[in-house]
């Protein structure tokens, strides 16, 4: 694998978070991108049926975020963040043709773990980073100090595009969260209540959200490919 072609998205960005509704969500809102976008953020819904859901804000990322992964039903949104706190999170996203509006309320905390992960040395992935040997010994820190099991530090997506999670400003647990969706209640983060994928990754026991950098292939060509 060429490592030059690993591009830097930062930003926030969930673990896949389970709902004791057995509907799962997951969230990321770039500040920062190799993209003709300068930040956005998308919301992925995966219901019950294991429907897969892209809720994609401006509405034209959806393009790029469509290169790594695959969904049934993509909906132009608007996507908004309210931080009230530094751990405490409000979450809106509405589609604008209407048909659809999620609610979701996290609750956070940054553990002493952590902050260890996350001053652990950053930067673009080396061939030392993404080696066997490293790999595993990074998705054991994580999982051990921080989600529990689950993560995974180095993969492809379900379409092959190999990704990098090493890099964290911040690691935050979600200790606490509600959501809601066109009127349904989603109830209460949980454990998983079942098993999902989108390739490598999957949910963690613990769900989390980061702050920092995601290492993922990005060339515009890819857009033209992927038409």
């Amino acid at each position: 694998m060429d490592l030059s072609k690993l591009k830097a998205f930062h930003g926030y960005q969930s673990s896949l978070i389970p709902f004791s509704s057995a509907y799962y969500l997951y969230l990321a809102s770039w500040d920062s991108t190799p993209t003709s976008f300068s930040s956005f953020s998308n919301i992925w819904v995966v219901t019950p049926e294991d429907k897969r859901i892209l809720f994609a804000d401006p509405p034209a990322s959806s393009e790029i975020v469509c290169i790594y992964h695959d969904f049934h039903e993509i909906y132009s949104a608007s996507i908004s963040l309210d931080w009230v706190s530094e751990n405490h999170l409000l979450v809106q996203c509405a589609s604008l043709n209407g048909d659809h509006e999620l609610n979701a309320e996290f609750y956070l905390h940054e553990t002493l773990s952590g902050r260890l992960f996350g001053a652990l040395p950053s930067g673009p992935p080396t061939r030392f980073m993404v080696s066997n040997p490293m790999v595993a010994t990074l998705n054991f820190l994580v999982n051990l100090l921080v989600t529990r099991g689950g993560s995974t530090v180095f993969g492809k997506t379900e379409t092959g595009q190999p990704f990098f999670t090493g890099s964290a400003d911040r690691l935050m647990i979600v200790k606490k969260g509600f959501a809601t969706m066109d009127g349904k209640d989603l109830g209460e983060v949980s454990s998983p209540t079942w098993p999902i994928e989108f390739g490598d990754a999957g949910p963690s026991i613990q769900p989390v959200i980061k702050l920092g950098t995601l290492y993922i292939p990005y060339e515009e060509e890819m857009l033209e490919d992927n038409a």
